[in-house]
């Protein structure tokens, strides 16, 4: 494992930028456009990475998941350098776009880096040690956002570049991928280079292979996305406002701070616990905390937001290593996380959107319920799953041995 600790700082740094830069964005967009439009705005340019999470996938396939790692963070360094000019609404809708670009091979880079490294006695561990350096990031990212949303747009700006050039460099000495990306590829004989297609249908078929995990990434992907893209869009308004700005502040942070807390406990925990039993009581926990936390912009808001993402992470950590047992040849992990991914910024679009309809007329508790309905409904669809994939065997009494003694003449 430490042959990653240049990777694992590279994912400190870039979540310390990234995680504040989307954090800001409601709160920026609000000084020189209305509320409902910045939702809009958010969620279009995630809806930009969700049309392309696929074609990602694809290219970290046939270019290799480190080399457009550092692409994607090239290009988040110039979205947080559009923040040094004077601030108005071009630079603001520059600043998003580019970081919709920025974040484009990220997690699916980091998702396909992992798998195709993890050792499957380890896989829980690594994939864990993955979230825990992120949260930190996240923390250290929400602690500074109640700070700088007090200064000018520039100041924001500086930090962020600062950060993704220190992460640059980390990931310059990371390990690169095992084995050529291209040398796994079949290679047609009257031609030099290598081809690599895949239908829609091939790729859903692989999908369904890799089932129910697979799915339940998907659907968890999409859901928690979109709980978490209100949040973050309500919250930040509040802080900026005044709103108990001190505790919400935290607030934000306790979701990262709670994997930092107990990432590698609940990784541990997945390799040598029943996968399947892991993401049920997640999923609920998940579900439970969301609804209660919905209503508590105090320090209530700080616990149940922090049993939320304990149940979030046992969940995600368990899928997660539940799909790399299933997933045997690990020769599409780009074109898996891509899709997974697709599901994840989907729902990162749908959050904001949603909660700048929905904010103006019901307020910040009944924007962050609907939610948390979609998590619910995330629960329901396991559970039928579960059902179909894992059915109990019906109790036959079987005698220990025969009645009579079939040896007898």
């Amino acid at each position: 494992m430490k042959q990653f600790i240049p990777f694992w700082i590279f994912l400190l740094f870039f979540k310390i930028a990234a995680v504040l830069h989307y954090g800001a964005i409601a709160p920026l967009g609000e000084r020189v456009l209305p509320l409902p439009m910045v939702g809009l705005l958010i969620g279009t340019a995630s809806f930009i990475q969700t049309i392309l999470d696929v074609p990602a996938g694809y290219l970290l396939d046939r270019y290799g998941y480190h080399r457009l790692l550092t692409l994607t963070t090239i290009v988040f360094i110039l979205a947080g350098g559009m923040l040094l000019f004077p601030f108005n609404t071009p630079i603001y809708i520059l600043s998003l776009l580019l970081a919709s670009f920025g974040w484009l091979f990220f997690d699916p880079g980091i998702n396909a880096y992992s798998l195709s490294w993890a050792l499957k006695k380890q896989a829980g561990t690594f994939m864990s040690l993955r979230d825990v350096f992120c949260s930190i990031g996240g923390v250290i990212a929400t602690i500074l956002l109640g700070i700088t949303l007090m200064f000018s747009p520039s100041i924001l700006g500086g930090i962020i570049t600062v950060s993704l050039l220190i992460s640059l460099i980390f990931l310059y000495f990371a390990p690169k991928e095992k084995q050529s990306i291209q040398k796994q590829a079949l290679k047609l004989p009257t031609h030099s280079h290598y081809i690599r297609r895949h239908t829609i249908f091939k790729t859903l078929g692989f999908i369904k292979q890799l089932n129910p995990a697979s799915t339940m990434l998907l659907l968890l992907g999409f859901t928690s996305s979109t709980f978490y893209g209100m949040v973050w869009f309500v919250v930040p308004l509040l802080i900026a406002r005044g709103s108990s700005a001190e505790i919400m502040s935290l607030g934000l942070g306790i979701f990262d701070f709670t994997v930092v807390l107990l990432g590698l406990f609940l990784g541990k925990l997945t390799d040598r616990t029943s996968k399947r039993r892991l993401v049920s009581v997640g999923l609920l926990l998940f579900t439970i905390c969301a609804f209660l936390l919905s209503f508590q912009f105090g320090w209530f808001f700080l616990l149940f937001g922090f049993f939320a993402t304990t149940g979030d992470e046992m969940a995600s950590i368990a899928l997660w290593s539940w799909l790399y047992t299933l997933n045997k040849e690990h020769a599409h992990d780009g074109l898996l996380a891509g899709t997974i991914n697709l599901f994840h910024d989907f729902g990162w679009a749908v959050g904001p959107i949603m909660a700048g309809v929905l904010f103006p007329f019901i307020g910040p508790s009944f924007t962050l319920t609907t939610g948390a309905l979609l998590l619910l409904f995330t629960w329901l669809i396991y559970k039928l799953l579960l059902q179909k994939y894992h059915s109990p065997l019906p109790n036959f009494a079987v005698p220990i041995k025969p009645h009579k003694n079939r040896c007898q003449i």
